[in-house]
């Protein structure tokens, strides 16, 4: 089958997406967002069985990881964090990511991460020999996820 090859125009593009927080109930577009990158890293166990010479493989868990670059704008996490402090409340956030691309035929995915926790949270930054706009870049887990939608195949393979 000639068509049934990768056409580079249904590859998503990584700024053809888009983000939304919700924080304490409240929803937002994630403007100040650079980067963002969410996966859930399984836990395999490994175990020789009895009778059979190949370690056998299982899954048993997962666990969701990612890491993020936002601009210097926002204090949204600063006032969950200084509340976290002074009161020794902490509510994760939810954060809703699309990914999808309009030339693409493969239409959209969108996922929403529970529970998030950002290990890192901007405080304050000052750098005289730097002309570039500020960014923190964090590391973050989450607890749970919801697929709002799945990728098509693309249309030269349907």
């Amino acid at each position: 089958m000639a068509d049934n090859y990768v056409r580079l125009a249904d590859t998503i593009s990584s700024k053809e997406g888009i983000a939304y927080i919700t924080i304490n109930g409240s929803n937002r577009e994630l403007f100040e967002i650079s980067s963002l990158k969410a996966q859930l890293d399984l836990v395999v166990q490994s175990r020789r069985m009895l009778g059979h010479r190949m370690t056998q493989h299982k899954v048993v868990g997962a666990e969701g990881t990612g890491s993020m670059t936002m601009y210097f704008m926002n204090s949204d996490m600063l006032r969950l964090a200084v509340t976290y402090i002074k009161e020794g409340k902490c509510g994760g956030l939810k954060l809703k990511v699309k990914n999808e691309d309009a030339q693409s035929t493969i239409g959209a995915q969108e996922v929403q991460l529970l529970n998030v926790i950002l290990n890192t949270i901007p405080v304050a930054t000052i750098d005289d020999q730097s002309d570039d706009p500020i960014t923190i870049d964090t590391d973050f887990s989450f607890d749970d996820i919801d697929v709002l939608s799945y990728f098509n195949l693309p249309e030269n393979y349907r």
